[in-house]
């Protein structure tokens, strides 16, 4: 196992973390139906979408991450209660990267993607998990183990439940091992979608 060090990430660490998100998250199913592009054209266009919403997820919450020899390989964002949803500010900044260099119909997609997530989101009072990725390459070594093993000390140290979204079905096997338990299933633009709670620890 390589050296992985677990913390908070820096500002200056972000746009790192957008091209980790891009490239770790390029082929998840829910990304395909939406962005509907080869898979060179798919990352880019995450990566410009990740840039403007990691750095407004780290003003609501925590972008969390995992770092090999100072470099960012992996990625755990986390809202706390009652900040789970984007601000219009962040929209703002997030809509031209979904506009500018995409295929047609991709806005409406994502909009459609978006609002379904968001009509699921937990009521009570909770912890709000991801984006979680680890960069592409190094995926199966662990590092999503530690990312996710912080994040549950964190939660549990606040007494909280906390949610996720996920659109792979490895991913519920994944979760469950920390305690998350699926509360909901959706189609969403034609792919199954896992809506998962963590209960207080």
């Amino acid at each position: 196992m390589v050296e992985i060090e677990v913390r908070e990430l820096a500002r200056g660490q972000l746009r790192q973390a957008a091209g980790v998100l891009g490239r770790g998250m390029r082929d998840n199913p829910i990304n395909r139906a939406a962005f509907a592009a080869d898979s060179g054209r798919r990352e880019r266009a995450l990566t410009r979408f990740f840039r403007p919403a990691v750095h407004g997820l780290a003003g609501r919450g925590t972008v969390g991450g995992a770092l090999r020899e100072g470099r960012v390989v992996g990625v755990c964002g986390m809202a706390p209660p009652g900040r789970c949803h984007t601000t219009p500010g962040e929209k703002a900044r997030i809509l031209p990267t979904v506009v500018l260099g995409t295929p047609p119909g991709t806005t409406g997609r994502v909009v459609r993607w978006s609002t379904a997530w968001a009509q699921r989101d937990l009521a009570e009072p909770h912890w709000h998990l991801g984006p979680v990725a680890v960069d592409a390459g190094l995926q199966g070594l662990g590092i999503g183990t530690m990312m996710l093993t912080d994040f549950c000390a964190r939660v549990d140290d606040r007494g909280a439940a906390a949610y996720l979204e996920t659109d792979k079905p490895e991913n519920v096997r994944f979760y469950e091992r920390f305690g998350f338990s699926v509360i909901d299933e959706a189609e969403v633009l034609g792919v199954p979608n896992w809506f998962m709670r963590r209960p207080r620890m």
